[in-house]
């Protein structure tokens, strides 16, 4: 009689393949899809009506389309971006005191003031996708920080053409 797997040891072989394949899989990040110029139309080529001999095929193979498509460069510094996160989050300040602040102050009036970095990611049309809160550690007020995270809506930026990640300092008063 040959030897079986007991029911636990298959789970458990079974459990660390899986976890191995999505590892590996992950490692490698999301695949980069090209667009696909059809869907948009065509291309420039074909939109102009130029007598072109190339048919759709060639045209295709022509341009890379099968490639993934090169990681842009924003077109806005990252240091404008930075600014207008600064200015966006600003905008909310008034409104983050009086719901965030002041009751936490009004409770425990120590430490008065406090510090945090917003590590905000943007996309390329100026959508915050990411957010992140980093307390001083000197300030912190678990309190004021929870207020934060849910009073605060998603910011946005001009679009800078492609995906951006900033630091911006912020501080209550």
């Amino acid at each position: 009689m040959g030897r079986q797997l007991s029911t636990p040891t298959a789970i458990l072989l079974g459990s660390a393949l899986i976890a191995a394949a999505v590892y590996l899989g992950l490692r490698h990040g999301p695949a980069a899809v090209a667009p696909d110029a059809r869907s948009a139309g065509g291309t420039a080529a074909d939109r102009a009506g130029s007598g072109s001999s190339a048919g759709p095929a060639e045209r295709a193979g022509a341009s890379g389309e099968g490639a993934p498509a090169p990681r842009r460069a924003p077109s806005v510094p990252r240091e404008e971006v930075a600014r207008q996160a600064a200015r966006a989050l600003d905008a909310h300040r008034p409104a983050l005191v009086e719901r965030c602040y002041r009751p936490a102050i009004a409770a425990h009036p120590a430490p008065r003031g406090v510090k945090y970095v917003f590590d905000l990611t943007f996309d390329a049309q100026g959508r915050q996708i990411a957010r992140g809160i980093l307390e001083d550690r000197e300030t912190s007020r678990p309190e004021i920080t929870a207020c934060l995270v849910t009073a605060l809506p998603p910011v946005a930026v001009a679009p800078p053409g492609a995906s951006v990640r900033v630091d911006v300092p912020f501080s209550l008063p």
